[in-house]
C-alpha cells in the first residue's frame, strides 16, 4: 500500500478501535486496498496531470495535504485557503491554478467526490464546485441535503429488488464508480447504473462527523445492503462453490472484470441484508429520488432475450402464460413435423414396396 494514502488515512480518518462496522464484523476486517489506489490516482489526475511547469512547490505532498485538509474541517472558507496558499514565502507558494487545483485534490481525497475538473476530462459529470462562501461542510450539506421530490406513494422495493435482477432482469449495467456523487446515478440514456463501492471509507465515516451531512453515511450503505445483500452476494456465497447461487455467480464475475479496470473495495457485498420494513423508500431520504427513477426504470423494462424472458418472474402469471404458450408451440411444432415424416415414409412405401 502507499505510505502516503496510509498516513492520510491514519490522520483524517476516524479511528473504529472496537467499533463494530456496518454488518457487526470486527473493525480489524476493514481494508485500505482501494482508497490507496484512489489516492494514487487522483494524485496523479489532479497534480501530476496539470503540471506544465511553476505550478506546485516543490515539497507540495501529504503533509500539505493533511494541513489542508485540517484548515478545510475547520470552516475555512475556499477564498481564504487560495489565499493563504498563494501568500506563502520562501519558494513556497503556489500559481492562483496550482492552488485551485490543489484544494481541490485535497477535496477529493477528503470527501471521495470530484471536485474541480481533471486536466483533458471531456465530460466532467458529477464533478461539483466549491466556488461560494461557507465552510466545505455546507456546501456538501447543501448538495446532498436537496429534499426529496418524487412521490413514493406507489414505489416499494421487494426482496428481488437487487443488482443481479437490475441488471439480467431490467437490462441495465451495473458500473462501480469512485465518485460519491454519482451514487445511484443512471447514465448513457438509462443503460448504466453506477455504485459507489468504498464501503470501507463510508464506514470510517461517523453520522456526527463534520465533513458528510448527519445520515448521509448510514444511508449510503443501506443502499448497497438494498442492492447487493450479504446474504446473496457476500464472502459467504463466494466460498461456497458447489452451492453457489446465480447472484453470487454473477457477481463474482463481475468483481473479476471490474478488478481489471480499478481496485475493488473487498467490503463491498458485505454491508448485511435490509429487513422488509427497512427496504421502503421512504425510508430514504438522500438518495430517495434516484431509487424511484431505478425502480421505474427497472419495472419499465421488457424482457428482450430468452435469457431475460426465463428469469423475469416479477409477474408469475404473466411468466407462466408464456412458458407455457412457449411449451405448446415447441410440442405441436414438433408434432407436427413427425407426422410429416411420416407421410413421407408413406407415401414412400406406397411408391416402393419393400
Amino acid at each position: 500500500m502507499d505510505g502516503d494514502a496510509l498516513r492520510l488515512i491514519s490522520q483524517l480518518w476516524q479511528p473504529l478501535g472496537k467499533q463494530s462496522l456496518f454488518n457487526g464484523e470486527a473493525s480489524s476486517k476493514i481494508d485500505h486496498t482501494a482508497y490507496a489506489y484512489y489516492y494514487t490516482k487522483q494524485w496523479q489526475v489532479m497534480m501530476v496531470g496539470h503540471d506544465s511547469g511553476g505550478h506546485y512547490p516543490v515539497s507540495t505532498g501529504i503533509d500539505n495535504i493533511l494541513d489542508l485538509a485540517r484548515q478545510i474541517r475547520d470552516g475555512k472558507t475556499r477564498a481564504e485557503i487560495i489565499a493563504q496558499l498563494c501568500a506563502l514565502r520562501g519558494g513556497m507558494a503556489f500559481t492562483h491554478q496550482g492552488a485551485e487545483n490543489f484544494v481541490n485534490l485535497t477535496l477529493r481525497l477528503l470527501s471521495m467526490v470530484n471536485f474541480g475538473t481533471a486536466r483533458r476530462q471531456i465530460m466532467p459529470r458529477g464533478c461539483l464546485v466549491w466556488d461560494r462562501d461557507g465552510s466545505f461542510a455546507e456546501h456538501l450539506a447543501d448538495h446532498f441535503g436537496k429534499p426529496p421530490v418524487l412521490s413514493c406513494e406507489q414505489v416499494r422495493l421487494p426482496k428481488s429488488f437487487h443488482a443481479w435482477s437490475i441488471e439480467k432482469i431490467g437490462g441495465i449495467d451495473i458500473c462501480f464508480t469512485d465518485n460519491l456523487a454519482d451514487h445511484l446515478l443512471l447514465v448513457e440514456d438509462d443503460s448504466k447504473l453506477l455504485l459507489f463501492h468504498h464501503v470501507s471509507f463510508l464506514e470510517y465515516q461517523p453520522d456526527d462527523a463534520t465533513t458528510f451531512p448527519t445520515g448521509l453515511v448510514n444511508e449510503t450503505l443501506r443502499t448497497l445492503a438494498l442492492l447487493l445483500p450479504e446474504a446473496q452476494f457476500g464472502q459467504r456465497q463466494l466460498r461456497r462453490r458447489r452451492r453457489r447461487s446465480l447472484e453470487s455467480q454473477w457477481f463474482h464475475q463481475k468483481r473479476l472484470r471490474e478488478g481489471s479496470e480499478r481496485a475493488l473495495d473487498v467490503r463491498l457485498a458485505r454491508c448485511g441484508n435490509l429487513q422488509m420494513e427497512e427496504r421502503q423508500v421512504e425510508h430514504f431520504a438522500y438518495w430517495r429520488d434516484r431509487l424511484v427513477i431505478l425502480k421505474q426504470a427497472y419495472d419499465d423494462a421488457t424482457p428482450r432475450t430468452v435469457s431475460q424472458w426465463w428469469h423475469d418472474r416479477r409477474n408469475g402469471v404473466q411468466w407462466c402464460t408464456f412458458w407455457v404458450a412457449i411449451a405448446v408451440l415447441f410440442l405441436t411444432t414438433f408434432l407436427g413435423l413427425v407426422q410429416c415424416v411420416e407421410s413421407a415414409l408413406q407415401v414412400y412405401k406406397a411408391y416402393v414396396p419393400s
